[in-house]
């Protein structure tokens, strides 16, 4: 028999015909596939045993003629009422006509839509009657039940990238698949308002009257109840007390016969409710589906809640904690949009401004550093008086800002809006009781063409910044007026550092990583140092950024890790470093690099050194230059036996997703979460949950930046066993550092 052809399948691809033979040989259930005009395009071998029919023969006929005619009528209703649906019908009873004449009554299955095309519009699969065939058919109901909500999770925990809007969507759809429902929604309680979030609705058989926006959670007595977090099973929307007036005309006004809602809760507060809605007279909800929706319900509130958790954390990973703006996370992401727009035309051109507050350290010095904190807020709220629309002010660090200006013409347009900016500054602030006139200098660069880029155009404002410092500050200078200078400033630079990478004046560092429950030195860090031929030990802030701009970050890496490689397999050999774990940063050029592999082996084999005491340390933002090649590189690491570490954690884009992806062994907790203790209790919060989800996956935690004995102490309470940072152990020299651990 020739498999279904494309005009039979609607357009599908033919399907193989032996093959589905072959595949369905010793199945006993008939399975018949027809196209939307009812002409069946295949029938398995199983049709023959059944109803004696040979299942060639039957291919071009009409199934409806094979169907008694008092079950004809409710045969297309019953499939259309599953069209577009994510499911089957289920244990309808048909007569249907056997080859030597009369009636067999067989119970049916039919799955219609995308999944089937290449055979049809629908199929369907055939069984005898009976109690054995009953019962079989309700334990596959309840079978897809439970599958249904597994698929529900899913959609959350492997959404990807993919919106919660979307993946929200997707699980309502999914979920709709309960036998007979006509519309199934969520909602998100708000105040005292109930906001629909998602919704499906049926292609037959819908309610007449499409769901609000937005209902009022007194406006009847339903709403009320799950306001309250009870559970509303209206059997019949007909026949309710008199008190569920608002409720009964509402629902017979669009035609719901039957309805079934869950609330959900975080905790004991209602957050939301998911509601089933019918239109069949004949059908309705049962305890099965009562207990599939309270699962549905509390899947879909973990997932809210999760969602909340991890939005809090992106909100935090983008806002200054002190000021409220933006960091420099947002204002990257504003700025690369920005280009972005400029790149298609949609814009004249970008601005860029660096500013930073003149004589600022005068007042921390002075007066304390809150009240520092107190001026910055007032400097900021200022600011964001006079700041013009299409512009966006971010904070870079200590008392610098971030401005980004959109669509301006030219270098004058963007310092004349930043110089009118600052002006606002000009007049006393209160400081504790005491008038404190503050200026500002304001560094600025423009482009007209994208491809100048965020880096440099950032660089550029960042030069003219340190010129109007250096001019008494006070005002703006836009960066074409020193670009030149500065270039050959930096090319000079440039030149130095190639120099100092071919003569081995990049050395490693150590800082120590401690054992905080017994003080026992455990690990280190190595860090890049340059021994400037001026005698100047320049630290890896300085030029680690020229070293990435100038391609001279792999050269310089690989340096690092030789020296410090081979420095632990020395220690080791003298018996002083038993167990120690040497990290070593991996930057984003060396992670798509396809030789670093390589290079991490061999230096390993040279030591010799076990790759278990090597942790390789990469940011964030490191993976995120090249995600897929950055998995391909780090699983090859993994698979060498070192570790490795996400340096910074919880202050990048895609934490748990690359948590999840990437073969990782530790975390780093950024200082930026450590500076807050003890006495921020969001900075202890968000502390706590690494240190939870870290035990929960397996891996090791270490706190970065303690400077102080009450934050080492709040650590140790938060469960938290290793740390690094001044108050421990500052960089030390290999030799210095050899010293230490022979102690």
């Amino acid at each position: 028999m020739a498999g279904p052809s494309s005009d039979a399948a609607g357009g599908a691809a033919a399907v193989d015909g032996a093959l589905l033979d072959a595949l369905t040989h010793h199945v006993d259930e008939a399975v018949v596939a027809f196209d939307a005009d009812g002409v069946i395009t295949w029938a398995s071998p199983s049709t023959r045993a059944l109803l004696g029919h040979d299942p060639p023969a039957l291919v071009g006929q009409n199934v409806l003629d094979l169907v008694h005619d008092d079950d004809v009528a409710g045969l297309p209703e019953a499939l259309v009422r599953w069209s577009g649906r994510p499911g089957a019908p289920r244990g309808e009873v048909l007569r249907i006509r056997a080859a030597a004449g009369g009636w067999v009554p067989l119970r049916y299955d039919a799955v219609t839509g995308p999944s089937v095309t290449s055979l049809g519009a629908c199929v369907v699969t055939l069984r005898p009657d009976g109690e054995a065939s009953s019962a079989a058919a309700e334990l596959r109901a309840r079978d897809e039940l439970d599958r249904r909500l597994v698929r529900l999770a899913s959609t959350f925990l492997d959404r990807g990238a993919r919106p919660f809007a979307a993946a929200l969507d997707a699980a309502v759809a999914d979920l709709a698949g309960l036998e007979w429902v006509t519309r199934m929604s969520v909602w998100r309680t708000e105040g005292d308002r109930a906001t629909c979030r998602a919704q499906w609705v049926a292609a037959a058989n819908a309610p007449t009257r499409p769901l609000p926006r937005s209902l009022a959670l007194d406006g009847s007595v339903g709403l009320r109840r799950l306001a309250a977090g009870h559970e509303v099973h209206l059997r019949s929307t007909r026949h309710l007390p008199d008190d569920w007036e608002v409720d009964r005309d509402v629902l017979l006004g669009a035609g719901v016969r039957s309805l079934l809602a869950v609330p959900f809760l975080v905790g004991e507060r209602v957050t939301g409710f998911v509601v089933a809605e019918v239109t069949l007279d004949e059908v309705g909800f049962d305890a099965t589906h009562l207990t599939t929706l309270r699962s549905a319900a509390a899947i879909i509130a973990a997932a809210y809640e999760r969602e909340e958790v991890e939005r809090e954390l992106d909100r935090r990973a983008r806002t200054d904690a002190l000021t409220g703006l933006g960091n420099r996370f947002a204002f990257d992401e504003a700025l690369d949009d920005a280009l972005a727009e400029l790149a298609a035309g949609r814009t004249a051109g970008v601005g860029v401004a660096i500013v930073d507050l003149d004589r600022f350290k005068l007042v921390n010095d002075a007066l304390g550093h809150l009240a520092g904190d107190r001026l910055l807020a007032d400097v900021i709220a200022r600011l964001a008086d006079a700041t013009p629309a299409g512009t966006t002010v971010a904070r870079l660090g200590g008392d610098e800002l971030l401005v980004l200006h959109r669509d301006v013409v030219d270098a004058a347009e963007a310092a004349g809006r930043t110089d009118a900016m600052l002006a606002t500054l000009t007049a006393p602030f209160d400081v504790d009781g005491r008038p404190f006139v503050l200026t500002a200098s304001g560094g600025v660069a423009h482009a007209v063409d994208a491809d100048v880029g965020a880096v440099e155009l950032l660089r550029r404002a960042d030069v003219a910044m340190y010129q109007a410092k250096a001019a008494g500050g006070a005002h703006v200078v836009v960066a074409d007026e020193v670009l030149q200078a500065e270039v050959g400033h930096r090319l000079h630079r440039e030149t130095e550092l190639r120099t100092a990478i071919d003569r081995g004046d990049v050395i490693a560092h150590v800082q120590g990583e401690f054992d905080l429950a017994t003080g026992e030195l455990v690990g280190g860090e190595a860090l890049a140092r340059w021994q400037h031929h001026d005698g100047e030990l320049v630290a890896a802030g300085e030029f680690i950024p020229l070293a990435e701009e100038c391609g001279l970050v792999g050269a310089l890496g690989v340096q690092v890790l030789r020296q410090a490689v081979r420095a632990l397999a020395r220690w080791r050999a003298d018996g002083v470093a038993d167990g120690f774990v040497l990290r070593v940063n991996l930057s984003a050029h060396q992670l798509v690099d396809d030789a670093i592999v390589g290079i991490v082996a061999d230096e390993l084999a040279a030591a010799p050194l076990p790759p278990s005491q090597l942790c390789l340390e990469l940011t964030e933002s490191a993976i995120l230059t090249d995600p897929d090649r950055a998995v391909r590189t780090l699983t090859a690491l993994r698979e060498l036996g070192v570790g490795l570490a996400v340096d910074d954690f919880g202050t990048g884009y895609s934490s748990m997703l690359y948590l999840k992806r990437l073969p990782i062994t530790a975390l780093k907790i950024d200082q930026a979460f450590v500076a807050g203790l003890p006495d921020d209790p969001g900075d202890a919060a968000i502390v706590q949950a690494v240190l939870q989800l870290a035990d929960l996956l397996g891996l090791t935690v270490t706190a970065e930046g303690v400077e102080t004995a009450a934050q080492r102490d709040r650590l140790v309470e938060l469960g938290c066993r290793y740390a690094q940072g001044f108050l421990l152990g500052r960089p030390e020299s290999l030799g210095d550092f050899e010293q230490r651990l022979a102690v």
